[in-house]
C-alpha cells in the first residue's frame, strides 16, 4: 500500500461531505433515511462505507495499480470533484434557508463524487463501490421523498 497527495486531497474531499453532513444533521435538515428493504440500506452502508475508504486508502487487488491517465485527468478530477462539494453544500443551504427539498441532488453528488474519482484514477473497486451506493442511495431517497 502506497501513500500520495491524491489520497491526501481524497481525505479533505471526503472530510469535507462528512462535515457538511454532520451540520446539516445537527440542523435537523436530515430526516431519517432508511429504506424499509433491509438489503437496499445494507447495500447503501456497503458502498457508502466502502467509497469513503476507497477513497482514501490505496486498496486493490494485488497487481493492480491505478492513477491519473495524465494532467488533464487529474485537473478534471480535482476541478470537478470541487465543484460537486460547491454544489452539494449549495443544496444543503438551499434546503436550510427555502425549505425546498433538493433531496435528488443530495442523493446523487455524493455517488458522483466517489464515481468521478473512481474512473479518473482508473480504480476499479472504488466505481464498483460507488455504483453500490449510488443506486442504494438513489433508491432510499426515491422511497422517502
Amino acid at each position: 500500500m502506497r501513500f500520495n497527495w491524491i489520497n491526501g486531497v481524497n481525505f479533505a474531499f471526503v472530510a469535507y461531505l462528512i462535515a457538511v453532513n454532520i451540520i446539516a444533521a445537527r440542523k435537523g435538515l436530515c430526516g431519517d433515511f432508511c429504506s424499509r428493504r433491509a438489503v437496499v440500506n445494507a447495500l447503501e452502508q456497503l458502498g457508502r462505507y466502502g467509497c469513503t475508504a476507497l477513497m482514501v486508502l490505496p486498496i486493490l487487488a494485488p497487481g493492480w495499480e491505478f492513477g491519473f491517465a495524465g494532467v488533464t485527468a487529474m485537473l478534471v478530477w480535482f476541478f470537478a470533484s470541487a465543484l460537486i462539494l460547491a454544489a452539494y453544500t449549495l443544496l444543503w443551504f438551499i434546503q436550510s434557508r427555502a425549505g425546498r427539498p433538493a433531496l435528488y441532488g443530495l442523493a446523487i453528488l455524493p455517488a458522483a463524487l466517489f464515481l468521478l474519482s473512481g474512473v479518473l484514477l482508473g480504480h476499479p473497486l472504488l466505481i464498483v463501490f460507488s455504483l453500490i451506493f449510488g443506486a442504494a442511495h438513489f433508491a432510499v431517497t426515491r422511497e422517502n421523498a
